[in-house]
């Protein structure tokens, strides 16, 4: 009898979790989500170079350009052609924009929304 009661509060962690589930992000989520940002901008031709970061939250792509005006305008428009694609994303995203002539920190940051 008390295997049986073992087995199911072990069967009940595992299937409920073992937190609390309003805090927690489904399984997956987050990589499924990010996991078409680099391809819609390689599709669209806005960037050289793409790699999303889950641990810092961030997109980080690199545009052929050392100029920072050209940098923020460039985040301003692929942030906003992946608006649809990161409005279900949870927590605080951003975009940082890298220059290949100045890779040290970006020349451009934005928030994705």
């Amino acid at each position: 009898m008390t295997r049986t009661a073992l087995l199911f509060a072990i069967l009940a962690l595992t299937s409920t979790g073992c937190g609390n589930s309003e805090t927690q992000q489904a399984p997956g989520k987050t990589a499924d989500d990010t996991s078409k940002l680099c391809p819609a901008i390689a599709a669209a031709g806005l960037a050289k170079q793409c790699r999303v970061d889950t641990g810092y939250g961030s997109v980080d792509v690199v545009v052929d350009s050392f100029d920072d005006e050209v940098a923020r305008n460039a985040c301003a428009h692929i942030a906003d052609k992946l608006s649809p694609l990161t409005a279900q994303l949870s927590g605080p995203w951003k975009l940082q924009i890298f220059s290949p002539y100045r890779s040290d920190k970006p020349t451009a940051t934005c928030v994705l929304h």
